[in-house]
C-alpha cells in the first residue's frame, strides 16, 4: 500500500507540474507542490506504517474549512490593502470585518487542503486497485 501512495504522490506532482499559466498560477502550483512535499515528508517520517490512516484523514478534509482570527493594525489604506492581498495570496477569504480600537478584527476562512482530491479520480482508482494507467 505504501508503494501505491508513493505512486499517487508522483502522479499528483506530475499533474501539478504540468500546469502552465500566468506567474500567479505558477506560484500557487509551486506552493501546492511545496505543501505536498512537506506533508509527504511528514507522512514518511511519522506514519510510514499507516498510509491508509493518512489517506482517510486527508479525504476527510474535502469540503472542510480552516478559520483564522486576526487583529489587523495598519498605517495607511495602502498598507491595509497590502496586508489583505497577502492574506488573499495565501487563499484566505475575509468573511467578517469589524472595526477595532487599533485597526480591524478580521475573521478569515479557506478550504482545508486535501492532497488526494487533486488526483484525477481515474488515476486514484488505478492506485487503489493497483491497476495500470
Amino acid at each position: 500500500m505504501q508503494v501505491s501512495m508513493i505512486v499517487g504522490v508522483f502522479l499528483l506532482v506530475g499533474v501539478l507540474s504540468g500546469c502552465e499559466g500566468e506567474s500567479q498560477e505558477t506560484s500557487a502550483a509551486q506552493r501546492t507542490l511545496d505543501e505536498l512535499q512537506a506533508k509527504y515528508d511528514e507522512v514518511l517520517k511519522d506514519k510510514v506504517d499507516v498510509p491508509v490512516d493518512w489517506a482517510a484523514d486527508d479525504l476527510e478534509n474535502i469540503g472542510d474549512w480552516e478559520y483564522r482570527v486576526v487583529n489587523l493594525a495598519y498605517r495607511s489604506p495602502e498598507d491595509l490593502e497590502s496586508q489583505l492581498n497577502e492574506f488573499g495570496n495565501e487563499r484566505w477569504e475575509v468573511i467578517w470585518l469589524e472595526e477595532a480600537p487599533r485597526g480591524f478584527l478580521l475573521v478569515l476562512k479557506k478550504p482545508s487542503i486535501s492532497y488526494l482530491s487533486k488526483i484525477p479520480l481515474s488515476a486514484l482508482g488505478n492506485i487503489v486497485t493497483g491497476g495500470s494507467e
